[in-house]
């Protein structure tokens, strides 16, 4: 192989790469979703998150999490959460504002955690693309309550301006993520308290028994073009490149 064939390969897998990269910065933007579940072992809720890329640097500037009760008035008693523990060294979390039954929605009370770090410096949550982290865990009197959930965009108490003069939107801004609010939505669907059914994570589970659809054809064709480019690319190429495969396989419906 001559120099002119070398340089033109080189320029092809380099076009290529780039272009594979800005595919999927297009198709999977830089986002973090928000789940919550009870664990009846421990008696307590707890709050997950999952994302679909791997912030650099992974700093995290400001939070909030904005849990949605049901209204206790009928019944006498308020939800109470309690005992609010970080799972991320380093990590706090306050609850910093509680509106019940507004207006918008008077058969829910809202409840939202703000985010704060001790130390001399912001620690790192340790993320990795596509794997669900638990973030934090609380504690009520009421014990298991069916109906807690987070928050989501179509909640009618999120649009501004609300009738408490609040802000309860979600929020996650990390620098590693080049987005104001990483926080995109919600998955799963909130706590229910019959024991077959608590706290089993939403995502979906990897299988061999599924039949690839049109889409994951498409995505399963990149992520080969992908892998067959990483002995061309330099070690930070390659790690870009895993993280967009990362991404890639998120998408697909069929987990091979």
């Amino acid at each position: 192989m001559n120099n002119t064939t070398q340089r033109t390969l080189s320029r092809t897998v380099k076009a290529a790469v780039f272009t594979l990269l800005a595919l999927g910065s297009l198709e999977a933007s830089a986002s973090v979703r928000f789940r919550v579940g009870y664990e009846p072992a421990a008696n307590d809720y707890a709050v997950y998150m999952t994302p679909d890329s791997t912030p650099k640097p992974d700093i995290l500037l400001s939070a909030q999490i904005t849990l949605v009760v049901p209204h206790g008035a009928e019944s006498g008693t308020s939800f109470s959460l309690e005992n609010i523990s970080s799972e991320v060294q380093g990590v706090n979390w306050i609850d910093n504002s509680r509106v019940n039954a507004p207006s918008e929605n008077p058969a829910s009370d809202y409840i939202s955690l703000a985010y704060y770090f001790s130390g001399s410096r912001i620690p790192p949550f340790g993320w990795t693309a596509g794997q669900e982290k638990k973030i934090l865990t609380f504690t009520s009197n009421q014990g298991c309550v069916s109906g807690v959930k987070i928050i989501d965009n179509t909640d009618p108490f999120v649009h501004l301006p609300n009738s408490a003069g609040t802000n309860p939107g979600n929020d996650f801004m990390n620098i590693g993520w080049s987005t104001s609010n990483a926080y995109v939505g919600n998955y799963g669907e909130g706590v229910t308290c019959d024991s077959a059914s608590i706290s089993q994570p939403a995502l979906p589970t990897r299988t061999t028994a599924c039949v690839l659809s049109a889409q994951d054809e498409y995505y399963e064709s990149k992520i080969t073009q992908l892998e067959s480019l990483k002995n061309n690319a330099s070690t930070t190429r390659q790690a870009q490149i895993d993280s967009l495969i990362s991404r890639l396989q998120e998408r697909m419906t069929c987990k091979v």
